[in-house]
C-alpha cells in the first residue's frame, strides 16, 4: 500500500502470482465518496499495522524469520515475554 506507486501492470503482475496488491491511490485520483470510504479504511488500516511493526521493531524483533504464523507467533510470544523478565529483572 503505496500512495507514492500506482501501476496498473504492477498490480496485475501480482495478481499473476497470488499476491493481492492495493495501491492507495492519491487524492486527486479518487473519483467516488464509495471510493473515499475504501481508502480511508485501508489508510487506517494500514497506520495500525505500521504502528505494531514499529512496536514489535522496539521490542528488538527485527530479524525474526519464520516458517509458518504460529513458529512467528511463538517466536513473538517469547520475545515479548523475555522482553517482561528484562524489565522485571532492571527493578529487582
Amino acid at each position: 500500500m503505496d500512495k507514492g506507486y500506482v501501476d496498473l501492470r504492477f498490480e496485475e503482475e501480482m495478481r499473476e502470482r497470488g499476491i493481492r496488491y492495493t495501491a492507495i491511490k492519491r487524492r486527486n485520483m479518487i473519483k467516488s465518496e464509495k471510493e473515499r470510504l475504501h481508502y480511508e479504511a485501508l489508510s487506517r488500516l494500514r497506520k495500525i499495522v505500521e504502528t505494531r511493526f514499529y512496536q514489535l521493531n522496539e521490542l528488538g524483533l527485527r530479524f525474526v524469520r519464520a516458517i509458518t504464523r504460529k513458529g512467528l507467533a511463538v517466536k513473538i510470544i517469547l520475545s515479548i515475554l523475555a522482553f517482561n523478565i528484562h524489565q522485571m529483572m532492571r527493578i529487582a
